[in-house]
C-alpha cells in the first residue's frame, strides 16, 4: 500500500529530529508541512517546518 501524503490533523513522528517525539500537522505547503510537536504544543512559535517525507504518520485525521 502506497503511503499517502500527511494532511492537517494527522499525528506524525519525526524521523530526523530525535528530540521531538510526536506532533500533529497544523498546515501544509507543497512538499512541506508545519508540525506542532506535543512537547511544545502550548508555544505557537514552536511550529516546525519540515519536509513531509521526513515524517512517519502514526494516526490519520478523520476525513469529512
Amino acid at each position: 500500500m502506497a503511503s499517502k501524503a500527511p494532511r492537517v490533523g494527522d499525528v506524525v513522528k519525526s524521523r530526523t529530529l530525535p528530540a521531538c517525539d510526536a506532533g500533529f500537522i497544523v498546515g501544509t505547503e507543497g512538499i512541506h508541512v508545519w508540525v506542532r510537536f506535543f512537547d511544545h504544543a502550548d508555544e505557537e512559535s514552536w511550529d516546525v517546518y519540515a519536509r513531509r517525507d521526513t515524517l512517519e504518520v502514526l494516526s490519520r485525521a478523520n476525513s469529512r
